[in-house]
């Protein structure tokens, strides 16, 4: 079993909003191996935007999955797909964007819970 699920489901989130949200024809995800493992890559462009983050497939490599959240988070914000971005994504789209700023909501709560670490139940109990 994964020690961290939250690290596999923030990629799964991540695989399913790019084949929601990609520009058409231009989601691609690729496994291959590096010197320090193997990992999955995921590229596609949203409103002609590049959007590309790589995920370790061992969560033994935790600088790999410290680049991957870094960069996960980055990327979304660099694309327009930030925690600000959602209202309006489900204010200006119906159907397919309503799933996107559901994934997108659901990936940000993932990204908070890895920034706030052991004290993301604090913070959770608190809200």
């Amino acid at each position: 079993m994964s020690k961290n699920p939250n690290f596999k489901t923030l990629q799964r989130l991540i695989e399913e909003l790019g084949s929601i949200a990609a520009d058409e024809g231009t989601y691609l995800t690729k496994v291959y191996t590096k010197l320090s493992g193997s990992y999955t890559s995921v590229t596609w462009r949203y409103n002609n935007k590049f959007f590309s983050v790589e995920y370790p497939n061992s969560d033994q490599n935790k600088r790999g999955l410290n680049n991957a959240y870094t960069n996960t988070r980055r990327g979304l914000n660099r694309i327009g797909l930030s925690m600000e971005d959602m209202k309006s994504l489900s204010q200006d789209y119906i159907g397919k964007n309503l799933s996107v700023s559901k994934k997108l909501s659901q990936i940000w709560k993932c990204l908070e819970q890895k920034r706030w670490g052991f004290l993301w139940r604090f913070k959770k109990w608190n809200d």
